[in-house]
Formats: C-alpha cells, sequence, structure tokens
C-alpha cells in the first residue's frame, strides 16, 4: 500500500491548501477494496461515474482518499496522517551522489525522532521519494542518494515519514475491526450479520457515546475510551491490551473512514434531487428530453459539484476540528448533587414527568418496556410509513430496545458523567434526545436515580413517598397499529 500526493495549487500569494503527499507500504496480505454507498450507486451513470473532462461522485472520492491500498492524505481533513511537513532550507553536495539535505518545520511543530523517507511535494522532485540512510533529529538534516537528473531546491516541500500513523491505523484496523465494521467502515464485515445490535457504520459520521454537545461531532477522547473499554453489553470489545500508539492510529483511521463516508453522503445529497436514476426516469416521463437532462448534468458537474466539492470538505473539516474543542464539551454548570434519598425521589419525579416523559421508552420502572416500545414508527426512509414491527430504530434502520436500567449496564459508560452527558446531549443516531435545556441539578437528580434503580428491592419505588401530583405523571402513549395492506 502507498499514500500518494494530491496537490492544490501553491501560489505567491501563500500557501492556500495543501494536500500533502505521503508514502508508505504495508502488508499486502489484506487486498480489499472500499465499497460506494448505495446513494451513489443510485445516481445516473454520468453523475456516479463522471465524464472524461469531469469528476463525478466515485472519482472525487478515489482522488481525495484513494483505496485500501493505495491510500490519499487529504491534509484539510482533521486527521492525524504521521510523519512532518517540513521545507527545504539547504541542500549539500557529497560525493557519489550523496545530499545532505536540511529541513525545517513551522513554528510549534517537531521534526519525528526517527525518519525513514522523504517524500517531495513540491519542486523538481514533486511526487518521488528518497530513502533517509542518516538522520539527525536535531539538526533537521537528512543524508541521501539522490539522482543528478532530478534537481531538489532550497524552500521545496516535502514530508518527512509521512503516512505512518495512516498505514498502522489501517493495519490494526483490517486485523482487529474490519471482520464486523467491514473494509469501508459500513458495518457490513462478514460477522455483522450475526449480531445484534450490528456494528457502527461509520459512513454518516454518527456516533453515539460522545461527550461533546448535541450538535457537534465525536471526540479523539470519546473514540479513545470506546477502543480502549468497548461497548458493554454489545460485541464491541476492550482493546485496553494495545499501546497507546496504536490506540491512537486506530482512532485516525476510523476518522478517516467516517469522513470519506460523510463526505460522499454530501456529494450524492448535491446530485440525487435532479440527478438520480429515480429523478432521470420521472423527467423522462415529464417529457423532458434526455439530451437536455444530460447538458444540464455536465454543466452542474463543471461548475456547480466542482465548487460544492471543495466548500464540503472545508465544512466537513470544521466541524469534525470543532469537536475536540473546549467549546464542544458538555461541562456541567454544577457539580454532581450528593446521592441522597431526596435526591433520587426528586430524579424518579423528573424520570415520570410530562417534561422529561423518560418512562414512555424506558418504563416506568426502568426496565425498557415503555409504551414506545409496542408502538409502530413511522419509516422516514419510506415517505413516512408505518414500520412492520414495533418498536424504536436508530439512524442505521436498526430495532433498538430502550435500555434496560435495571441492569446497571450503560453502554456509553457508568460513570456518574457519562450518564450526564447521555442525558444532556441525547445519543446521537438513536431515538434518545437532548435534554440540554434541563436544569443541571435536574440531571444530576435523574443520573442519582439513574444509579439506583439496579438496587431497587421494588423497582421504581425509592423509599419515599412522591410528593408530585398524581395529575403530572404522563399516561401511557396511545399505541398506534399499520393499516392493513
Amino acid at each position: 500500500m502507498s499514500l500518494t500526493p494530491s496537490l492544490k495549487l501553491l501560489t505567491l500569494a501563500g500557501l492556500l491548501s495543501l494536500v500533502t503527499a505521503i508514502s508508505g507500504c504495508t502488508d499486502s496480505a489484506f487486498e480489499s477494496s472500499f465499497v460506494y454507498s448505495q446513494g451513489t450507486l443510485s445516481l445516473m451513470r454520468e453523475a456516479r461515474d463522471g465524464t472524461k473532462e469531469n469528476l463525478g461522485v466515485k472519482r472525487l472520492l478515489d482522488d481525495r482518499f484513494g483505496n485500501p491500498q493505495h491510500l490519499k492524505a487529504w491534509a484539510e481533513m482533521p486527521i492525524d496522517f504521521g510523519g512532518a511537513l517540513t521545507t527545504v532550507v539547504e541542500i549539500k553536495e557529497l560525493p557519489r551522489g550523496r545530499k545532505v539535505i536540511k529541513l525545517t518545520v513551522e513554528e510549534g511543530q517537531t521534526l519525528p525522532a526517527k525518519a525513514a523517507n522523504l517524500k517531495f511535494v513540491t519542486g523538481g522532485f514533486a511526487g518521488a521519494g528518497l530513502h533517509v540512510e542518516e538522520w539527525n533529529s536535531e539538526t533537521g538534516e537528512a543524508t541521501v542518494t539522490a539522482s543528478e537528473s532530478l534537481t531538489i531546491s532550497a524552500s521545496d516541500i516535502c514530508a518527512v515519514d509521512g503516512g505512518t500513523v495512516l498505514t498502522a491505523g489501517r493495519m490494526l484496523y483490517m486485523r482487529h475491526c474490519s471482520h464486523c465494521h467491514g473494509t469501508s467502515g459500513d458495518g457490513n464485515g462478514p460477522t455483522a450479520r450475526y449480531m445484534t445490535p450490528k456494528p457502527r457504520d461509520y459512513r454518516n459520521g454518527v456516533f453515539k457515546f460522545k461527550s461533546t454537545n448535541d450538535m457537534s461531532k465525536v471526540s479523539r477522547n470519546d473514540l479513545s475510551r470506546i477502543v480502549k473499554y468497548g461497548i458493554p453489553g454489545t460485541y464491541m470489545p476492550s482493546f485496553l491490551l494495545l499501546k497507546d500508539e496504536d490506540h491512537h492510529a486506530i482512532i485516525e483511521y476510523v476518522r478517516f473512514l467516517a469522513l470519506r463516508g460523510e463526505y460522499e453522503r454530501k456529494l450524492v445529497a448535491e446530485l440525487s434531487s435532479d440527478f438520480s436514476e429515480n429523478a432521470y426516469k420521472s423527467r423522462i416521463n415529464a417529457s423532458e428530453k434526455k439530451e437536455d437532462i444530460q447538458k444540464e448534468l455536465v454543466e452542474f458537474l463543471a461548475v456547480d459539484l466542482k465548487e460544492s466539492a471543495k466548500t464540503l470538505g472545508a465544512d466537513l473539516a470544521e466541524i469534525w476540528a470543532a469537536a475536540d474543542t473546549e467549546e464542544a464539551a458538555i461541562v456541567p454548570s454544577v457539580a454532581r448533587i450528593p446521592d441522597t434519598p431526596e435526591s433520587r425521589r426528586r430524579g424518579r419525579e423528573l424520570f415520570l414527568s410530562k417534561t422529561l416523559n423518560c418512562a414512555d421508552c424506558h418504563g416506568i420502572d426502568g426496565a425498557g418496556n415503555g409504551p414506545q416500545t409496542i408502538a409502530f414508527e413511522k419509516n422516514p426512509l419510506k415517505a413516512d410509513e408505518l414500520y412492520n414491527e414495533p418498536g424504536l430504530h436508530d439512524d442505521w434502520d436498526n430495532l433498538n430496545q430502550p435500555r434496560n436500567l435495571q441492569l446497571g449496564m450503560y453502554r456509553g459508560g457508568r460513570r456518574p458523567i457519562d450518564l450526564f452527558s447521555r442525558i444532556y446531549g441525547g445519543i446521537k443516531g438513536s431515538r434518545m434526545p437532548s435534554f440540554k435545556t434541563t436544569p443541571h441539578e435536574d440531571i444530576w437528580h435523574i443520573v442519582n436515580y439513574v444509579l439506583s434503580i439496579p438496587f431497587e428491592t421494588d423497582p421504581g419505588a425509592t423509599g419515599i413517598a412522591p410528593s408530585v401530583a398524581p395529575e403530572s405523571l404522563v399516561p401511557p402513549a396511545a399505541v398506534t397499529v399499520p393499516a392493513a395492506n
């Protein structure tokens, strides 16, 4: 496997946007390829594959992300690809074609302690790589042997050991993760069919268990916790015995797959309303000419999609990078309320209240058997038709049972702050909503109550008579049965 360059123009005005050229190699035992989403495959051929002059969705993805044997590093994406991007400041000629190249990095960055190769991004040597014979990390000097026909000049940009993190992440992912999550991160590995719940499909960029607010992406810390400790009650195991650098590499590769999938989904959204196969058939049935539709599509690919491809990447980079900032983190405004019988009683009142109505899904005793588990939901993927089976469904169209709180098993973690985050931010991709407008003191009361449920001799009891008026409690939800076909 190699990692190859995709470079935008460098102008005299400065470095506008750079996609680094990085290289690496790996075991070829895992020959595989990324799959395209059903959304991409449902587009008109020209929208999907492009034309001779214009890129379609497939080419845009391949140019920016590559394939498992030939990964590409799109530096605009907030991913640690590995290595360091450097600038040549001096070249010393040695006998027999050997050279000592002095490199520097931007302020605040450091050179790697070890270096095996250089990959040039700009200059007369752009796209070529050199083996590093000797490396001095203190002076930034690399001794190499280069052909005299290729010129290396001061100010050329090159990557030192570029792609090492992504290369390692890919290998670790294929060894430990792909059999469940699939090569493309689509949750469709060879063992996925035997699992309930299904492995996560990364391609929507949605992760359920996170400590960031409901509008933010998952943070690296959240992914690290999941990789290290697994998800209780599921087939997601703990990888705590792996080294920290292995955890980091896997996390960066998972982010790479998630960004690729989300970028694909956004590209498809630009085209699907007018240029899917179904849209094409509808337009033909509405008496539009085939030639006019194809001409419109070519113009759209040449102008609109070309521009959208740039802005969509920048937007994705911004929102994913923001997830690792302090502003995105869920931070309670008050410390945890002491876990007292009075706090648990207040938490149960809130649990049953009309405002929060937790019992509608989790049940009045927290057993995950609320009225919504026997109601028929509308399927947003099928024009809001009712599902054929009752219960709650997630964004991946899987039937999900609300958590049985009596078991004391919490998939997002059992620390009080984990439960606070689940209540405050909700669970992305599921029917668990965000209660961010609820006072933080009340959320802590609910946390105390939820943590007490497994230890109640009489589920639903707190040992203190409720002070809430009966009329303030929520009546059972009505159950909707789908009409007969």
